[in-house]
């Protein structure tokens, strides 16, 4: 008789390969088993209503919505005018502006693909008019996307800290520092770019103090929204759950009577485009922690925990091989439903060996950005090729010689506990 962990594993590959959405094919492949192994139905429902009946997951719509509006809201030329202030005067100045735009919008989405989007459309066009090379200017952009998982407020961060039930608070305060290092890493590896190949600078020198003001007054209303999530947590004010609903407020608010840069008309559209995400992602949460339960049944975190303990307890050999196993999960695997199926595994692991869980946390989130950029699944990869009119298979030779900055700050980040955890000790030290 087949063993119902071996027909799981089976009939989940079989849907994946002939094109089964992977949250179908995480509830398909589950009920199956449930069938096989004469497991009572109800057990299902009762797994999958668990799942998503966490209060924590209502900050997931709240930031879909905030993201969305100030991303239809026309917030990125504010942006553009402090980055330009910042970085323009550099070599290859509008491929810095690219970066730290980036980090704003980050601070601003939560979600790396929709940053891609949005970073493709305002600078693939204008670097291309500069005379940047085509596959440069989307490598960057995809590149730089990536940020917008790790700088709070981040989708990923949310659903990990419910799904390894992890404080939410401390996983975002935590990426503060890793998601700015990631886009350093970018700009130094932009300035050897722009030296070699002689990229322009978009003014001769620094503009000064009082351009860099006039920058922060045109774009301070757009970054108050990481500053009330960051401060409002840190302050005790409002959890990460009220700081979403909060900053879901706070953008309509700029969007319609600060800035007027939408209507009320394009609401009904928004709310609508809000909800199905959040559908989406509800529906695949259900779908994994179903698959889940059934691993947990079977022992299978257990079973991984013993060998992998049997190879070294060392906890750095550990964290290395967790890093690179969300590596390569990322090649063929979206980073929500990775977190979802490979958390409950991974988590013991680390905690056995004596890895800090948010530490865990934000270094899987980070791997895991890191996967949106390697084909086939590449989601950051794919957007900024189909906004930079650049077939994907044109830019693979540049793409894995510019992530490898970013790889080189996962690694540190891995093997350096504080980069992850000295913001949260400093100013939340109850949630660590």
């Amino acid at each position: 008789m087949t063993h119902p962990l071996t027909l799981l594993m089976v009939s989940l590959t079989l849907l994946l390969v002939i094109g089964v959405p992977i949250s179908f094919s995480l509830i398909l492949s589950s009920l199956f088993v449930i069938w096989y192994a004469d497991l009572p139905t109800v057990l299902a429902v009762q797994q999958m209503f668990t799942g998503i009946n966490a209060f924590t997951l209502l900050a997931l719509p709240f930031f879909f919505l905030a993201g969305n509006i100030m991303t239809d809201g026309g917030i990125s030329e504010r942006l553009v005018k402090l980055a330009m202030s910042l970085v323009g005067h550099l070599r290859g100045g509008l491929a810095h502006v690219n970066v730290v735009v980036g980090m704003f919008i980050s601070g601003i989405s939560g979600s790396s693909t929709a940053d891609a989007a949005a970073i493709g459309s305002i600078f693939c066009p204008a670097m291309k008019k500069r005379g940047y090379d085509e596959r440069f200017t989307v490598c960057l952009t995809a590149c730089t996307s990536t940020m917008g998982a790790v700088i709070p407020p981040s989708i990923l961060m949310v659903i990990y800290g419910a799904t390894a039930n992890v404080s939410i608070g401390a996983l975002l305060i935590g990426g503060i520092l890793p998601g700015v290092l990631m886009g350093l890493s970018l700009m130094i590896q932009t300035h050897f770019f722009a030296i070699k190949y002689d990229f322009p600078r978009e003014h001769p020198k620094f503009l000064g103090f009082r351009a860099i003001w006039d920058g922060v007054k045109a774009a301070s209303w757009p970054l108050g929204v990481p500053i009330i999530v960051v401060a409002g947590m840190i302050g005790g004010v409002f959890t990460p759950t009220e700081s979403a609903a909060v900053a879901a407020v706070y953008s309509l608010f700029i969007t319609l009577f600060v800035f007027r840069s939408l209507t009320w008309r394009q609401l009904p559209a928004m709310f609508g485009e809000t909800v199905t995400q959040f559908s989406q992602v509800l529906f695949c949460l259900t779908g994994a922690v179903l698959f889940g339960w059934l691993l947990a049944y079977y022992q299978v975190p257990d079973i991984v925990t013993q060998f992998m303990i049997s190879f070294s307890r060392d906890k750095y050999v550990v964290m290395f091989l967790i890093v690179i196993l969300n590596i390569l999960l990322g090649t063929f695997m979206d980073a929500l439903p990775a977190i979802l199926i490979f958390v409950p595994i991974i988590n013991p692991i680390a905690m056995q060996v004596g890895i800090h869980p948010v530490h865990l946390g934000v270094i899987v989130v980070m791997t895991q950005s890191f996967g949106l950029l390697t084909p086939p699944v590449g989601m950051c990869a794919m957007t900024a090729c189909a906004v930079g009119g650049v077939p994907m298979a044109k830019i693979q030779g540049l793409l894995h010689i510019m992530m490898i900055p970013l790889l080189i700050v996962i690694l540190i980040c891995a093997f350096s506990e504080w980069t992850v955890l000295a913001l949260p000790r400093l100013f939340t030290p109850g949630w660590v």
